[in-house]
């Protein structure tokens, strides 16, 4: 029987490798097999240079240490300028319909027109981000030790307390404002959760909201807005949406029905794509620096470098998940956020850093929300260290732990059904 972890020569340098067989054999010295599945990218090579050249230099901006708030960029500036032009449809479309009603007659086509415009929008009104149905929500007073903890923070950051908290299944923890009042909200996905140490789980909780302090424009009522009434039209002015509708009414290839639908997708909706796709690249930029400055607040609370752990631990999010369903698939008697712990936790230093190597080949990238994950931990620790304002000890991370089982229990049931 061979032993786990062997010692072997790279094929394409010679240097000598550690090879464990339960993970990527690599070369450390000439990244030889760092991504053995690439994506598959048509990005033009100049393209991707570029790119990585805007990620440097947004990372040289911050690394200096004068920026401490998002700013008003040109590209900010012009996200903002667009989401108000898309926020007036509605109002254009119910100002129409009065118009409609007051001057054009015979009042017969007039009013049906009216109601045509009011229709278009009420259709296509902002809406406010809403929970996720299956996030299940932790009252306040069944859970004290973590709604103390996330006060405490609140308050060291500066930012407002959170109203409520949820979990879910997702390998993400998530900070959004929920509803017309904007109220806070914590989400806490169970397979990243149950993988952090205490302190890690500080950072994290923190870096959420850092994005609360500094105002993330992806969570005010301009960018938000302007998102849900694109999402909405481009639901209803796309070929699968109309297809859905086909058939659920059991119409067949040659009705007029696919005509129309194909239609209105080469048509409007090729503009709304169009238009949300340049609204994404200008809120890209801003939103990779509400990244870094979110960093920069996590660390100052939790660390350093509990921070830049649990930056590193997030690359294994990927990991924590498929933990969690094969613990659900196959069950052998033990919990499975344990399970998933124990997984975790036993991932060597060395895999961490191939999973941070193939973050720069793949995410060195201005269109995405966030920056490379190697970017984001280097910037923490090219900073000079700071110590924890904020520990969590062993004893109140239980305690949280025991106060999400309830929920956790159910969210864990709903996935384990759904498998």
């Amino acid at each position: 029987m061979q032993r786990a972890e062997e010692i072997a020569n790279c094929p394409e340098c010679g240097h000598q490798i550690r090879v464990d067989r339960r993970y990527v054999t690599w070369c450390d010295k000439c990244d030889w097999n760092v991504d053995p599945t690439p994506r598959e990218d048509h990005t033009p090579p100049w393209r991707l240079r570029l790119e990585q050249r805007l990620a440097e230099s947004l990372f040289r901006e911050l690394e200096t240490g004068k920026i401490h708030r998002p700013g008003w960029d040109a590209a900010r500036i012009g996200a903002h300028l667009l989401s108000a032009l898309i926020l007036l449809l509605p109002l254009i479309a119910f100002l129409a319909g009065v118009a409609l009603i007051a001057f054009y007659r015979p009042l017969w086509l007039s009013g049906m027109l009216a109601l045509l415009a009011f229709g278009l929008a009420f259709l296509f009104h902002p809406r406010a981000a809403r929970l996720q149905e299956d996030a299940q929500p932790v009252p306040r007073d069944e859970a004290p030790t973590l709604y103390a903890v996330l006060d405490e923070l609140a308050d060291a950051i500066g930012t407002r307390r959170v109203s409520a908290v949820v979990v879910s299944t997702e390998a993400n923890l998530w900070y959004q404002q929920i509803g017309w009042r904007f109220r806070p909200v914590v989400g806490i996905g169970l397979p990243l959760w149950a993988g952090l140490r205490p302190q890690e789980r500080i950072a994290v909780l923190a870096h959420e909201f850092g994005h609360g302090r500094h105002g993330d424009a992806r969570s005010g009522w301009v960018l938000g807005g302007a998102w849900s009434v694109l999402q909405e039209l481009n639901e209803t002015f796309s070929e699968g949406h109309g297809d859905r509708i086909r058939r659920e009414l059991g119409y067949d290839e040659a009705t007029g029905a696919t005509m129309v639908s194909r239609m209105l997708n080469a048509t409007v909706g090729i503009v709304v794509r169009g238009v949300a796709w340049l609204l994404e690249r200008l809120a890209f930029r801003g939103s990779q620096r509400a990244e870094y400055l979110a960093d920069r607040k996590a660390g100052e609370i939790a660390g350093s470098e509990a921070t830049a752990q649990a930056l590193e631990r997030l690359v294994l999010a990927d990991a924590s998940y498929r933990a969690l369903e094969r613990a659900l698939r196959f069950p052998t008697g033990i919990d499975p956020l344990e399970a998933v712990r124990r997984e975790v936790t036993e991932v060597p230093a060395r895999e961490i850093e191939r999973q941070l190597r193939v973050s720069r080949l793949r995410e060195a990238r201005t269109d995405t929300t966030h920056p490379p994950t190697y970017l984001r931990t280097r910037l923490i620790r090219s900073r000079p260290a700071t110590t924890a304002r904020f520990v969590l000890g062993i004893d109140r991370s239980r305690a949280i732990d025991n106060e999400l089982q309830p929920a956790a229990t159910k969210a864990l049931a709903e996935l384990r059904a759904a498998l």
